[in-house]
């Protein structure tokens, strides 16, 4: 276990970007579009959006899918919490570790692709880009250095099968 602990240091650091680049800056930017009040913005966004357009669909996916990112971060805490890892060291001051020490696994991983694999069951053009929105999410957090990719690996996988359950379960 060692080993892959190695390499996924080796690795991480690897694709971490230095912080005096305009792609570390590039980045950080891309990295936050996943913070939680961002998603959530969103979400009441189309919920209102359907309320003025008189779509109970779209209420009812925003609804869907805003319970898929809340049962996604609800998973993710629960894990951190269990597992503690501690986040790798970035290249430079990143707000992050102000409110979540812990890193395994990515809450920005897991909570952009649940919400873009619920979306996809309602509205799949729009879940397929949001799809690639969350990949690229995933990745940014890694080139910041606030994630191993294992961090973002086991976030997507998290994300996805919360998204799958929760999907199944309501829609």
């Amino acid at each position: 276990m060692s080993q892959l602990t190695q390499l996924d240091a080796i690795l991480t650091r690897r694709l971490a970007l230095p912080t005096h680049s305009a792609g570390w800056r590039r980045a950080r930017l891309l990295a936050h579009l996943g913070d939680g009040p961002n998603v959530f913005g969103l979400l009441l966004a189309g919920y209102g959006l359907g309320w003025l357009l008189g779509s109970a669909q779209v209420r009812q996916a925003v609804v869907v899918i805003a319970l898929t990112v809340l049962a996604a971060m609800l998973a993710v805490t629960g894990i951190k919490f269990a597992v503690r890892r501690r986040r790798p060291v970035p290249p430079g001051e990143f707000v992050t570790f102000q409110y979540d020490k812990y890193s395994f696994p990515s809450g920005h991983a897991a909570r952009t692709i649940a919400f873009a694999l619920a979306a996809i069951f309602f509205y799949p053009l729009v879940g397929a880009i949001l799809v690639v929105v969350a990949l690229a999410i995933a990745l940014a957090r890694i080139a910041v250095g606030v994630h191993y990719v294992s961090d973002v690996l086991a976030g997507l996988l998290v994300g996805g099968g919360v998204a799958w359950l929760v999907v199944s379960l309501l829609a």
